[in-house]
């Protein structure tokens, strides 16, 4: 009987000792762990800063370093400049420049929007844009009156009514109530052609930009041309421009308002 107590009595100062031990050991842990945690915490946040001025300086430098290490854009000078389409059935090209969108006749005149690697951006109407070569326009056009330019037409277009030219300008249903509905219409991509018996209109934007005569005898007007081609020849004026362009023994002549 002693011998069974003493044995239950050690074996109970053993399992109280361990669990001391597991005790101690626990503690032991949890406190690494709070230490841990605490150093953890600590290096977060002085990894953060407590306000934005860092984050608002660095921005600031690295705006001022673009300002001072990049070269501000160059303007186009040139932009919102009118250029005239130096030679006759000129290429006008879409946004890809590889694209042929419309052809321009020579003379032409459009509003120059910028400059690019060899190309120049037109305005071709309100709502459309195309690409030529920069060989292809002048900023150079010498000129004479509009009483010369209308005095030239007459001389090539001599059975012409010159009550026509008073259409040259006014929207297209003004003139569509005066002359009546046309025979036919065209579309491209910048104007419409309204045809009429013996002449066509073109129409840009609504309004009546030029009329042309088909298929009259070839001749050379009794005036200096701002540009003489062999596939056509421009002639300035102060608001007027006319234009011929000779094909199979006939020629096309066209009076444009600018």
């Amino acid at each position: 009987m002693k011998e069974e107590v003493r044995a239950s009595r050690a074996a109970s100062r053993k399992r109280k000792r361990l669990w001391q031990t597991v005790t101690v050991l626990a503690l032991i842990v949890s406190l690494v762990g709070v230490i841990a945690f605490a150093a953890l915490m600590d290096t977060k946040k002085s990894a953060v800063p407590e306000t934005d001025d860092i984050a608002t300086e660095s921005v600031n430098n690295e705006s001022e370093a673009a300002e001072e290490g990049e070269p501000e854009a160059e303007s186009d000078e040139s932009a919102g400049t009118y250029v005239y389409i130096a030679a006759p059935y000129t290429k006008v090209f879409a946004d890809d420049r590889v694209t042929v969108m419309y052809e321009a006749d020579l003379g032409d005149r459009f509003k120059q929007l910028e400059a690019v690697s060899g190309f120049v951006k037109l305005q071709l109407n309100e709502r459309t844009t195309g690409w030529v070569t920069e060989a292809q326009v002048t900023t150079e056009a010498t000129s004479v009156s509009d009483d010369d330019v209308t005095e030239a037409w007459k001389s090539v277009v001599p059975a012409a009514d010159a009550s026509t030219l008073d259409v040259l300008g006014q929207d297209i249903e003004s003139v569509r109530a005066k002359l009546g509905a046309p025979k036919a219409v065209q579309r491209d991509q910048v104007n419409e052609y309204h045809f009429y018996d013996g002449f066509f209109l073109m129409v840009r934007d609504q309004q009546v930009k030029a009329i042309d005569w088909d298929r009259q005898a070839v001749a050379t007007p009794d005036v200096t041309a701002t540009s003489s081609q062999n596939a056509g020849s421009w002639y300035e004026g102060e608001t007027r421009q006319l234009k011929l362009f000779p094909y199979d023994g006939v020629m096309r002549v066209r009076l444009e308002q600018k």
